[in-house]
C-alpha cells in the first residue's frame, strides 16, 4: 500500500482574515459558551447529537485511537470530544480568544489538547491524521481546494475527514455577511474534492432555521455536511 501523493502547496496568509478573527473574538468574548450550550456539548456517545456529529464521533470511534486535527476549533467541544476518546488532537483557530476558552474548557474535564492560535489557511500540517474535522470553517476560506489538499495531505490512507459549510442554497444572512465568507456551491469543490472517498454521511440542508448563535436574529443557512474515509490506494496486482 502507497501513500498518496499530493502537491506541495505554499499557504498564502489570507487578506480577509482580520475581520473575520475580530468578529469571532468579540462573539466568544460576549459570550461565556458561543457555541454547544447544551448539557451534551462533551458527549462522545453518538446517540446524543445531531446526524452529522453523531456520524463522525461514531466514525472516530470505530477509527481510532489516534491523532486527530481540528481545524476552526473555536470553543474546542469537538476537540475535547475526540480528546476524551483518546485521541492526540491539535486543535487550530485563529481566534486567539477562541484558543484560550478551549484551552481552559478542556482543563474543566481533565484532558488535553494542543491548542494553536493561528489561521487555518497558513497553518503548519505536519502530522499523520487520523481524523480532520472542519466543523464550520470553510466557508470562511476562499481557495478551499488548497485548504482541503493540504489536510488530506497531513491525513492517514484511510483518514476520516468531516466538513460542515454553508451552502449557496440560501443567501448568507446579513449577520453573517457582515465579515467575508464564502459559502460553497451544491456539487461544488468540497463535494467534488470527496469523489473516490467513501460516503458515511452526506446531506444537504436547505433553509434551515438557526437559533443556536446568541445574540443573533433568528435567521435561515444551508449546509453541505459530509463525512467520508479515504480508501486506500492499492498497488501491484494478484
Amino acid at each position: 500500500m502507497e501513500r498518496e501523493r499530493w502537491p506541495i502547496l505554499t499557504p498564502v496568509t489570507p487578506d480577509y482574515l482580520p475581520p473575520i478573527r475580530r468578529f469571532f473574538d468579540r462573539q466568544y468574548a460576549a459570550h461565556e459558551r458561543y457555541w454547544w450550550r447544551g448539557p451534551n456539548r462533551y458527549s462522545t456517545d453518538p446517540a446524543a447529537h445531531t446526524a452529522f456529529n453523531a456520524a463522525w464521533l461514531s466514525a472516530a470511534v470505530r477509527r481510532g485511537p489516534g491523532r486527530a486535527l481540528d481545524l476552526g476549533a473555536g470553543e474546542g467541544a469537538d476537540a475535547i470530544r475526540l480528546a476524551r476518546l483518546g485521541y492526540q488532537v491539535d486543535a487550530i483557530d485563529a481566534s486567539a480568544v477562541a484558543c484560550e476558552k478551549a484551552e481552559r474548557f478542556a482543563r474543566t474535564v481533565a484532558v488535553d489538547i494542543a491548542v494553536r492560535c493561528e489561521p487555518i489557511e497558513t497553518a503548519s500540517l505536519t502530522g499523520t491524521y487520523d481524523v480532520v474535522l472542519m466543523n464550520g470553517c470553510l466557508h470562511y476560506v476562499r481557495d478551499k481546494k488548497i485548504m482541503l489538499t493540504r489536510a488530506a495531505a497531513a491525513s492517514a490512507v484511510d483518514a476520516v475527514h468531516a466538513v460542515a459549510l454553508f451552502s449557496t442554497a440560501t443567501p448568507v444572512p446579513d449577520e453573517h455577511a457582515a465579515i467575508p465568507v464564502f459559502p460553497d456551491e451544491e456539487g461544488g469543490t468540497v463535494e467534488q474534492f470527496y469523489r473516490g472517498w467513501r460516503t458515511l454521511l452526506h446531506t444537504r440542508e436547505r433553509g434551515r432555521a438557526e437559533h443556536s448563535h446568541p445574540g443573533f436574529a433568528p435567521h435561515a443557512h444551508s449546509h453541505i455536511k459530509l463525512v467520508a474515509a479515504r480508501q486506500p490506494e492499492r498497488t501491484g496486482t494478484r
